[in-house]
């Protein structure tokens, strides 16, 4: 029963996050918004909403740190392997050649490192002994992850505008009122589907003793990423190649605000002192990935290895490493 709740809630996820991009991407021509900016506030957000839900659900009521922490770190490293999965579609030489480099790549790929880090580090700290001073539950990781992204997200408005001098605007028949009422429905099965998705991931995690750290990480991170996935490849499809690299970097800015969130529903203690010392090598894994992908933006006339830029033949090459090392080398 509980893998049959689990399937169905992914399947609905996946269906609304059709939705989202289309409409996503009818709101940024109506407004004459820049790709990048609806991609990383917009679409970060909204697709991060299984996340957000599923991570907060898990510490508020389920009581599973790990299970949260798992997904939203999780997450982080699906996430730029969309990129992967959009470069053997694409088939058209490399992906990463296809999509110009702009100041907004750097800033939020920079930003969403950064609030990574601090994750890492933090759980670093906890296992090496390290007391957190904290003001009230929250640490004080946490607090600086906050600050981070709102600091990222207003240098990210700053520079969107990049984005829309020089755009050719498309003729949008649907009126505003539609768009937002398409975007809000979407949003609303993502978060009901998700609830129901946290609930079934615990479960399985327990009958199948597979433990809360490897399913948040792996299984409930994917399912959780689904959104993203269907985003980056129906903005692909489009041809919003912009969309889909600020949806990336957006949502990974956005999970690791979501931490700072569960933090502050987790009032025994910081949230990152009860955690699984898994998840410093899942963020390990994370910056690389992330890493990978702006060198690869920056990088052009990359040669390719079967139809595919060498850059994300590595990226996929360290995501099967790093998931193998997660399941079976840390302990």
């Amino acid at each position: 029963m509980h893998w049959i709740q689990f399937f169905i809630s992914a399947l609905f996820i996946v269906l609304a996050g059709v939705h989202l991009t289309i409409y996503s991407d009818k709101l940024s021509d109506r407004l004459h918004l820049g790709k990048v900016w609806i991609g990383i506030v917009l679409l970060g957000f909204v697709t991060s909403l299984p996340e957000a839900v599923t991570s907060i659900f898990s510490v508020a009521v389920l009581k599973a740190n790990d299970l949260a922490v798992g997904n939203l770190v999780g997450s982080n490293n699906f996430n730029p392997i969309l990129i992967v999965v959009m470069d053997m579609i694409y088939r058209r030489g490399s992906v990463t050649d296809a999509i110009p480099p702009k100041a907004s790549y750097k800033v939020s790929g920079f930003f969403a490192m950064a609030l990574t880090a601090i994750v890492g580090l933090e759980i670093a700290f906890v296992h090496l002994g390290w007391p957190l001073w904290r003001p009230g539950s929250v640490s004080p990781g946490c607090w600086l992850i906050a600050i981070l992204y709102f600091v990222g997200m207003r240098q990210l408005a700053l520079l969107s505008k990049e984005d829309v001098v020089g755009g050719a605007d498309k003729k949008i028949n649907e009126s505003l009122k539609k768009i937002i009422w398409h975007l809000f429905f979407s949003a609303v099965i993502v978060v009901v589907c998700s609830i129901f998705l946290a609930e079934s991931a615990d479960e399985i995690a327990v009958q199948t003793k597979l433990g809360r750290t490897l399913v948040g990480t792996i299984m409930l991170a994917f399912v959780t990423s689904l959104p993203e996935m269907v985003v980056s490849i129906s903005a692909l499809k489009i041809g919003s190649l912009d969309l889909a690299i600020g949806n990336i970097f957006g949502s990974n800015m956005t999970n690791m605000f979501i931490l700072f969130i569960c933090d502050v529903f987790y009032l025994q203690s910081p949230l990152v002192t009860d955690v699984s010392v898994k998840h410093i090598f899942t963020v390990f894994l994370g910056l690389s990935l992330v890493y990978m992908l702006l060198f690869g933006i920056y990088r052009k006339n990359k040669k390719l290895i079967l139809g595919m830029g060498w850059d994300t033949v590595v990226m996929l090459g360290l995501f099967l490493f790093g998931t193998f090392v997660i399941q079976y080398g840390v302990k």
